[in-house]
């Protein structure tokens, strides 16, 4: 569930009334239930986006749904496609190749360290599957983008089993009991990159908030973070897809959801709820058509951005080369023994070392004819996102928000509709009002 309307981080637990068409039903994921597999080292079909590609050139059976997809980004969305200034990929660059992540663990249970590690892991790997799109494409500037946990708010402290060493540790309590992360490192309430109200400074800095809710049978995504199901999480942790995260990685990153309407041509992917396992090739092209409309905007691809990544050594790049080999020699080799062909891993080494080298000459014309890239031209006169104030308000009175809550948005909405003193509700759309 992408809404534009939830404040920029979550200080409070949201008083929603889920619709039967949300992300938060948990029926709407109900059938893809008994197709969730576990990580296993057969082969598996898995998208290939060609890499080192530039301009805009989909395959042509999915350019009229990727021309319809943005459309209604630009006609939907408050502002446009410029009017969050706090998506993803704008956390991405400020930090120069870089997320850093604070878990919000919404549960009296109790979590080892090893299970903190894992979940670690596993919230990366997940991620990358949606980076890998942009990794070599039209000028993006980082081979690797990481992903780092960076701190953990719980109720208590002795939820957390283990050394905590390498994490900031909140205890501290939103309005609703629910554990939250220092707002005073929080990108998102400090645009302004003031961090003088985050105990460490700017490097404990966090982009997003991964917030694991005890009982919560669906999710939420937005530029702050993601919201799912801390059950779901940790039952699913050894899957391949955690699809109902990655679904919510895809609106951080300003990817639509579709319960109102499906485009032509196209009936599953991972951002049409309930419809996919994984990503898609449909889902990766409107990953990509957002990298390519605010990397142009912005200037932000490597031949105008001074990349960490790119200003590696040499030996570094050739270990991410070799990793990419590496892996396509895995897969090779599961492919021949599932197969029973009759080629060795070394001959299977050799097969793939050579595709991986000439891709870029093999692979980089279009799939199909260059079609006219999604560029509107960004709308003037529209009203720019208030940028919350660095400071935030004292406790709201009772029966009022704060600063940063929700005071409104839609008929479903059933929360306060009045902020604390010297706080203005302002409507941002018709779904979401914000005290500012």
């Amino acid at each position: 569930m992408l809404y534009s309307g939830l404040p920029a981080i979550v200080l409070a637990s949201f008083a929603v009334c889920a619709t039967a068409l949300s992300d938060l039903d948990g029926s709407v994921w109900a059938n893809l239930d008994s197709k969730q597999s576990k990580r296993s080292f057969q082969y598996q079909s898995r998208n290939r986006p060609v890499k080192r590609a530039s301009g805009w050139s989909p395959p042509s059976d999915l350019a009229t749904p990727l021309t319809e997809v943005w459309d209604h980004v630009v006609s939907t969305y408050d502002g446009g496609a410029d009017g969050n200034i706090n998506w993803g990929w704008h956390q991405v660059m400020a930090n120069e190749g870089k997320l850093n992540i604070c878990v919000r663990w919404d549960s009296n249970q109790t979590v080892t360290e090893a299970e903190r590690a894992k979940i670690a892991t596993v919230y990366n790997t997940q991620y990358q599957k949606w980076f890998k799109w942009v990794y070599g494409y039209n000028g993006f500037p980082y081979s690797k983008v990481d992903v780092n946990i960076v701190g953990w708010a719980v109720s208590d402290k002795s939820l957390l089993e283990g050394s905590t060493t390498g994490y900031d540790v909140y205890t501290d309590l939103d309005a609703d009991g629910i554990p939250m992360c220092n707002i005073g490192c929080s990108r998102d309430a400090h645009l302004d990159s003031d961090y003088s109200a985050c105990e460490g400074g700017a490097d404990h800095h966090f982009d997003q908030s991964l917030w694991l809710t005890e009982g919560l049978d669906g999710g939420y995504g937005y530029s702050w973070g993601q919201q799912v199901g801390r059950e779901y999480f940790m039952n699913n942790i050894d899957s391949e897809n955690i699809h109902i995260l990655l679904h919510e990685m895809g609106h951080t990153f300003g990817l639509d959801d579709f319960y109102d309407w499906t485009p032509t041509g196209v009936t599953s992917f991972i951002m049409l709820a309930g419809a996919s396992m994984e990503i898609t090739d449909f889902d990766g092209w409107m990953y990509r058509n957002w990298w390519y409309y605010l990397s142009e905007k912005n200037g932000w691809s490597s031949s105008s951005v001074v990349s960490a990544s790119e200003s590696a050594t040499t030996s570094e790049a050739a270990a991410t080369t070799a990793e990419a080999v590496a892996e396509d020699v895995e897969e090779a080799a599961s492919t021949l023994k599932a197969t029973s062909a009759a080629f060795s891993v070394t001959e299977a080494a050799t097969t793939f070392q050579a595709v991986t080298t000439s891709e870029a000459a093999a692979t980089v014309s279009p799939v199909a004819p260059d079609v006219t890239p999604f560029l509107p031209t960004p709308n003037r006169n529209s009203t720019p996102v208030a940028t919350p104030s660095s400071t935030p308000s004292a406790l709201p009175e009772s029966g009022s928000a704060g600063r940063w809550e929700a005071c409104g948005g839609g008929s479903s909405y059933k929360g306060a509709t009045k902020c604390a003193s010297g706080l203005k509700c302002v409507k941002h759309n018709d779904y979401y009002h914000q005290c500012l």
